[in-house]
């Protein structure tokens, strides 16, 4: 087996905010599968996703939700058997507080740039969700945060050639739990890095390519490790053949 790490295409970060009642502004700020959003981000250090509800002046909520995403271009990898995710924290260690999960986004087709209108992408084909991995209860600022995605990703993957991967807040977004009052800030610090080891990336186990089988000049391939300077298992064909 083979192991290639693939880092993200594209990110971003969508939220949504609301007021009134407790009850209505959860609802409006979290909204169905026709909601827009009304903010975005894709390059701080120190974003967030997640959820929150506080008290605001006459007896009113603000409500306000963040969902994020990353696209994977997988088209050049087959025969995926596993994949892990990772995305790092961001620095501010006082939004380290909510469970997450991650969730199929946009059929798992690039977004490309974010829009406050791609807050709906982490929706499947009816107002429900799509799991890519199990809830985690902990996540921490400054350093990767890594989920192992489940079968229906890899299955995924393997069929499209590529993923897209929300962020949400397990208890209150994904899992619909009941606000009952004040939650506060139910945020995640996270880190839209555009280069380097630490970007969000795919981890992603795969059978290894077989490279090129045949003699070249009278050589075995059992003695070849390289032609014109690349590797074997880079090489389908050689002159067409």
């Amino acid at each position: 087996m083979a192991v290639t790490t693939v880092y993200q295409s594209s990110q971003g970060r969508v939220g949504n905010s609301a007021s009134g009642t407790l009850a209505s502004a959860w609802q409006s700020a979290k909204g169905t599968n026709t909601t827009n959003g009304n903010s975005v981000g894709s390059t701080s250090t120190n974003d967030n996703f997640g959820s929150r509800t506080e008290a605001a002046r006459g007896g009113s909520f603000l409500a306000t939700n963040y969902r994020a995403y990353f696209y994977f271009d997988l088209s050049s990898i087959s025969d995926i058997t596993g994949i892990t995710f990772t995305a790092r924290g961001g620095t501010n260690t006082s939004n380290q507080n909510g469970d997450w999960i991650t969730a199929r986004a946009n059929q798992d087709a690039d977004f490309g740039t974010i829009a406050t209108s791609d807050y709906t992408l982490v929706y499947n084909s009816a107002n429900a969700f799509t799991n890519y991995s199990q809830n985690v209860n902990s996540w921490s600022a400054g350093a990767d945060n890594t989920v192992t995605l489940n079968a229906t990703a890899v299955t995924n993957s393997n069929n499209e050639g590529e993923l897209c991967v929300g962020l949400m807040n397990y208890t209150y977004d994904y899992n619909g739990g009941e606000v009952e009052g004040s939650i506060g800030d139910i945020f995640n610090s996270l880190s839209f890095v555009n280069s380097g080891t630490t970007r969000a990336r795919l981890t992603v186990t795969h059978t290894a390519a077989s490279g090129y089988g045949n003699e070249v000049n009278a050589i075995v391939p059992a003695s070849i490790s390289k032609v014109l300077g690349i590797a074997t298992a880079d090489i389908s064909k050689v002159t067409g053949i």
